[in-house]
């Protein structure tokens, strides 16, 4: 089971219905690069690190390749990443013009039901990071 800490924090914004609200987000302690996660697969799976870096460096490179071709690709026990399109109406169709309609692209993970379940099952710790004193 997964856990996440979650840190509060208020909203200062007067132009919202929030104001002063406190509310809670997720607090991320470090990043993984792909030496790290590749360590972690080696552990995991008996492959030596240097390997599964190697094979995990051309793997993301033809992810990212595939996903600026259109290509949707299924990531097992995580679901589905694809590309997303935001983009503003136009009156017809024949007046729609991708290059001033189109204002954004985004990657899109559409989660498995065992990403799903896994999420749903996770704990919440509360965490509050010491503020730094002034020098």
């Amino acid at each position: 089971m997964g856990r996440l800490r979650v840190t509060p924090w208020q909203n200062n914004n007067d132009f919202t219905t929030g104001f002063g609200k406190w509310y809670m987000k997720a607090f991320y302690d470090k990043t993984f690069d792909v030496t790290e996660l590749s360590e972690h697969i080696s552990k995991d799976s008996g492959v030596e690190r240097t390997l599964v870096a190697a094979i995990m460096q051309a793997v993301m490179k033809q992810v990212g390749e595939l996903l600026c071709n259109g290509h949707p690709i299924r990531v097992p026990h995580l679901g589905i990443l694809k590309l997303g399109v935001k983009s503003a109406g136009a009156p017809t169709l024949e007046e729609f013009n991708a290059r001033t309609h189109i204002k954004n692209l985004y990657i899109l993970l559409v989660p498995d039901m065992e990403i799903k379940q896994a999420i749903r099952e996770m704990k919440f710790v509360k965490y509050v990071p010491e503020r730094k004193k002034p020098i």
